[in-house]
């Protein structure tokens, strides 16, 4: 279990969690990026419960280790979904997707060719 402490406040959470917010937060050290992630949280009467929090580049926090185990951590708090950082690729479904392929195949191929020379 971690605590994580943002500007005033602070929550309790999984280790898988925190592992994925500070693995996003470093990737995104460098861009404009922004998230909303849903987190579950460990609240003061021992529930859980979800809370949303707003990671982009400006983002700082401090973690924690917290004192006690809670059985099924995992379960309990499941990592959770952020957005991929970056470019993202996008497969054609369509019937276009096999000549675009061999299109830029050609090209690649005559590129090749023109270098050679």
């Amino acid at each position: 279990m971690k605590r994580i402490t943002l500007g005033s406040g602070s929550l309790v959470t999984g280790d898988a969690t925190v592992a994925a917010l500070l693995d996003y937060t470093t990737r995104v050290a460098g861009s404009e990026n922004k998230v909303t992630v849903e987190i579950t949280v460990l609240e003061e009467d021992g529930e859980t419960s979800l809370h949303m929090l707003s990671i982009g580049q400006a983002t700082q926090f401090e973690v924690s280790d917290v004192d006690g185990v809670v059985a099924d951590e995992d379960r309990l708090f499941p990592v959770p979904e952020i957005p991929q950082v970056g470019i993202k690729g996008v497969v054609e479904q369509n019937g276009d997707a096999g000549r675009t392929a061999q299109d830029i195949d050609a090209i690649m191929a005559e590129l090749d060719e023109g270098l050679g020379q």
